[in-house]
């Protein structure tokens, strides 16, 4: 029985523990939800100290965050990693607690890890991504600005400052001496009054201010609960400031039981009190509305919310007076916002609006950028980060600026400070730019514009006015690339000086609308005149660019390349035993307007298809019966000279003689030689008797020699021609002189003597009936007396080779 007794004993003893420990945690559960994290925080100790508990650790690494008490945060969050099957959310937030502790290689892996998990979410990207750039933003604007802790800190929290004039209107929790204890549950300090500080200029900086001792800004602002971060009229007879749910003696709770933020706003009645106090009407209950800024001319009022519909935590919105009453709040859309919060904004009077983060790019916890807007209120160029000393690896928020705007005030819970959030003001050693683009025809202002600092590698992007908005250091230079898809880049060089503080450094650029260049066309085959098959098409640059590869055309003959600006091309067709067609140049320097150039080339066959006589006779049987184009006419015919319609595919059609390429008329070029039985005809005419070929003739010498400079690979033969008079060995040496001189004339041209041969055929040749004893016009001899030229193979092969050694005989008292 007494070993009974005992075990019963033991029993109920350890159920009551269990028991115990159950209703703990059941309370600091409670206490948790309520927001009274000090209170949770000590229960869940409590319970630690009895036993190793999963649920009080997870707990209490979350109440630790939720404070800010990153130290504590990191071990437990430590802790809670290494628990069996823990949520990948915790790997990121411990991550984020190792970054706030400036761990950021332990803390990149943790971020890692949490991605591979969850891959596609943007915040803990950017968290990633800020723990390479961390070297970056602490010395990027190292020589910009300088910092500096104010006098008038607590041991308490003092942030969000306001300048008023020649003072600073700042929130702070320092006041332990009301009869009643006012003590938030959320971090065991009393609840924050707005508290005012006048300053005297002793100097450029903050830090060279004169403080006198705060004092409460009004009693008939603060109450017993929290206010902060005002924002005042252009008049100064407006205040907007942020104050939790309480009204005319009344406070408010959600449907949750939570008192939330929201922002009123007062009017300075005649005795310098402030009375009329309402609340905005974008508040409510179910969430928080807080942080007010003004714009400067009182239109535009900006703030953070975490209201449904936004993008994570707290987002900004943007409301707009209409008529005396404010709108509904406009969310500055996911540029700005992210999937965590974006808090305190500032608007400057040239609307550059700054705000602190922890879900963009930063050094950890919360830090300050700023961005400009792109023309629409829900649309913000990309956020910039202000990097050190501003910001740190702590949190950094609440920024305001005053006079010149070289110099404000921020709050920042970093190292070495008096208390938790302290005030520190800074002086700034840039100066503000704008780069404002437009189009160079049109002169009107461009958006989406990528202007990048060349020695920053910040890209920025021009809102609707065309501008975009940065700081540069004093004395300092940069060259910015302006480019749009569509604009040709542009380069500019921006220098700004030390003399002009205050002043925004103005710099115009012109972008020219990007010219689109292209040629394309047909290849003929003149065998036919038809569109030429597999013909290789060549583009050639006189400019030192690649050259692009060839194109095989296909049954419709057609080409097409692009074009580079400043160069000058020529186009180039080939096919096997046929002389190479080639453009005259194509140039696109100087021209600032698109164009497509239209070429059309022609492949001219010098060799007929290889093959037995029979197959040869068969084709040109086919030939015959086929249409094909008529050179004289200009129209495409039937067998019997009748105009000929037919379709070819690929939207080729030839109607009524006349070919159309979708729809537009194309044919063969008319440049080409003219063939007879013998070569190619070359219009070089003589004089009687006369080696040397006229002045006339000069420019078709020039069209053989480009001929031969397009064609490297063919060998020739100069064959010239006499009319009947003379005697018949006379004019066989007259004209073998004339095909000399002509070869003579290649040659010193720059064509390699190998690729020519000189044959004079004298009278033996007529195209008339010019022969000897025959009366004929000076017109009609001049027709025979002519030059040709033959291919007689191509590189090495040689078709039929002339006959050498021509005997020419004697003559005596002959003018050669």
């Amino acid at each position: 029985m007494k070993f009974l007794s005992t075990t019963i004993l033991c029993f109920i003893l350890c159920s009551s523990a269990v028991y115990a420990q159950n209703v703990r945690l059941r309370l600091a559960g409670e206490a948790m939800r309520e927001l009274d994290y000090m209170t949770a925080i000590v229960m869940y100790q409590q319970i630690l100290q009895q036993e190793d508990n999963m649920e009080a650790k997870i707990n209490l690494a979350e109440c630790y965050r939720k404070i800010n008490d990153t130290d504590n945060a990191e071990y437990w969050y430590g802790q809670v990693v290494r628990l069996p099957n823990p949520k990948p959310l915790y790997k990121l937030y411990y991550g984020m607690m190792l970054q706030a502790n400036g761990k950021n290689a332990l803390a990149k892996s943790w971020f890692q890890q949490y991605l591979t998990d969850n891959p596609g979410d943007a915040r803990a990207q950017y968290l990633f991504k800020a723990c390479d750039l961390e070297q970056e933003l602490k010395n990027k604007n190292r020589d910009v600005y300088v910092v500096n802790a104010m006098p008038f800190n607590s041991n308490l929290d003092d942030f969000s400052p306001t300048i008023i004039g020649n003072s600073i209107v700042f929130a702070s929790d320092r006041d332990r001496g009301t009869l009643i204890k006012r003590t938030s549950m959320w971090t065991g300090n009393p609840f924050s009054d707005l508290y005012i500080a006048p300053f005297q200029k002793a100097g450029l900086s903050p830090g060279d201010f004169v403080f006198k001792t705060p004092e409460k800004f009004s009693k008939d602002l603060n109450t017993k609960y929290n206010e902060a971060a005002v924002a005042i009229s252009p008049d100064s007879q407006t205040i907007y400031f942020t104050r939790n749910n309480y009204l005319d003696g009344k406070l408010g709770r959600s449907e949750d039981g939570l008192v939330k933020l929201k922002i009123y706003t007062a009017r300075k009645e005649a005795t310098g009190k402030w009375g009329d106090i309402k609340s905005l009407p974008f508040n409510s209950d179910e969430y928080y509305t807080a942080f007010p800024s003004l714009s400067a001319d009182g239109k535009h009022l900006y703030f953070s919310s975490n209201m449904p519909g936004g993008y994570g935590g707290m987002d900004l919105y943007v409301s707009n007076n209409e008529g005396g009453t404010w709108g509904p709040a406009i969310n500055l859309g996911p540029i700005v916002n992210t999937e965590g919060n974006e808090i305190f904004p500032f608007i400057t009077p040239d609307n550059r609006l700054y705000f602190a983060s922890n879900g963009q790019i930063g050094l950890g916890g919360l830090d300050i950028f700023y961005t400009t807007s792109n023309g629409k209120q829900d649309e913000w160029n990309l956020p910039v980060n202000l990097g050190s000393p501003i910001n740190s690896n702590h949190d950094d928020f609440a920024i305001t600026f005053g006079g010149d705007l070289s110099w404000g005030f921020f709050t920042s819970d970093r190292d070495g400070g008096v208390g938790r959030d302290d005030v520190y003001g800074f002086q700034k050693f840039a100066l503000p730019v704008e780069i404002v683009v437009s189009d160079a025809t049109t002169k009107a202002p461009m958006s989406g514009v990528a202007v990048t600092n060349g020695k920053s590698n910040l890209t920025f992007t021009s809102g609707k006015d065309g501008k975009v908005a940065f700081d540069m250091r004093y004395a300092e230079c940069a060259d910015f690339s302006v480019s749009k898809k569509g604009y040709e880049s542009t380069q500019k060089r921006v220098c700004v000086d030390s003399t002009n503080t205050g002043k925004i450094t103005r710099v115009e650029v012109q972008i020219q609308k990007q010219a689109n260049f292209m040629v394309q066309g047909m290849v003929f085959d003149m065998t036919d005149g038809l569109p030429a098959d597999e013909a290789s098409i060549m583009l050639l640059n006189d400019c030192g660019k690649p050259i692009p590869e060839a194109i095989q055309t296909s049954s419709d003959g057609r080409y097409k390349f692009k074009l580079d600006k400043d160069c000058c091309y020529t186009v180039r067709a080939v096919h096997d035993g046929y002389i190479a067609g080639v453009s005259e140049q194509i140039c696109t320097r100087n021209l600032s307007n698109s164009n497509i150039f239209k070429v059309n080339l022609n492949l001219q066959p010098y060799r007929e298809t290889s093959g037995t006589a029979a197959n040869a006779k068969k084709a040109k049987n086919a030939f015959d019966s086929a249409p094909h184009y008529n050179t004289l006419s200009g129209l495409y015919e039937n067998a019997d000279g009748s105009p000929a319609s037919f379709e070819m595919g690929e939207g080729v059609v030839v109607k009524s003689g006349v070919m159309f390429d979708n729809g537009t008329p194309v044919k063969p070029e008319k440049m080409g030689w003219t063939q007879n039985a013998s070569g190619f005809l070359i219009n070089l005419y003589y004089d009687f008797n006369q080696i040397g070929v006229s002045g006339a003739s000069q420019p078709e010498l020039e069209r053989l020699f480009r001929t031969l400079h397009d064609n490297p690979e063919l060998q020739i033969e100069i064959a010239s021609h006499t009319d009947a008079r003379g005697s018949d060995d006379y004019n066989l040496q007259l004209s073998q002189q004339r095909a000399e001189a002509v070869v003579r004339w290649l040659i010193e041209k720059g064509i390699d003597a190998n690729r020519l041969s000189a044959r004079g055929y004298g009278e033996t040749q007529p195209v008339n009936h010019c022969v000897n004893d025959v009366n004929c016009t000076e017109t009609e001899h001049q027709m025979n007396r002519r030059t040709e030229f033959r291919i007689l193979g191509k590189g090495g092969n040689t078709i039929s080779k002339p006959k050498q050694g021509v005997k020419v005989a004697p003559c005596e008292g002959c003018p050669f």
